[in-house]
């Protein structure tokens, strides 16, 4: 054996291993991301469809072609919002109709449970519509 290579041994002995340390490493921190958007793509998918619904029920009452739909119109609109989409029954819904504008309000908390931690998901949602504008 040569002295060179007697001197490379050593240090490539040394390196045995160490990729599987990173490997191990980059794995959990993409499981513990993929867990993550697991948790709370659900909610804030469930989210968007409220705003969403939420924009389309304040339009549809700005529009008033079978005349203005009163508050309790509106709350039982949203009851079925809320039981399509599974909204806790804490949430506030408030309308307010005022000078000739529609303003629809919500705001919940959804917890979010991740096994040693619970966050609190806060949903506040708004739209509004002008009347007679259609």
């Amino acid at each position: 054996m040569s002295k060179l290579s007697i001197l490379r041994r050593p240090i490539r002995a040394a390196e045995r291993g160490e990729g599987q340390g990173q490997l191990i490493a980059v794995v959990s921190v993409v499981a513990l991301a993929g867990f993550i958007a697991f948790k709370i793509m659900p909610v804030y998918w469930r989210e968007q469809n409220v705003k969403n619904e939420l924009v389309d029920m304040a339009r549809k009452s700005a529009i008033g072609a079978k005349g203005y739909l009163t508050d309790k119109e509106l709350e039982s609109q949203w009851a079925k919002i809320s039981n399509e989409f599974q909204v806790p029954e804490e949430a506030k819904f408030i309308v307010k109709q005022q000078s000739g504008k529609v303003t629809l309000t919500v705001q919940y908390t959804e917890p979010i449970n991740f096994l040693v931690y619970t966050y609190n998901w806060e949903v506040n949602a708004e739209a509004s519509d002008t009347r007679g504008r259609y």
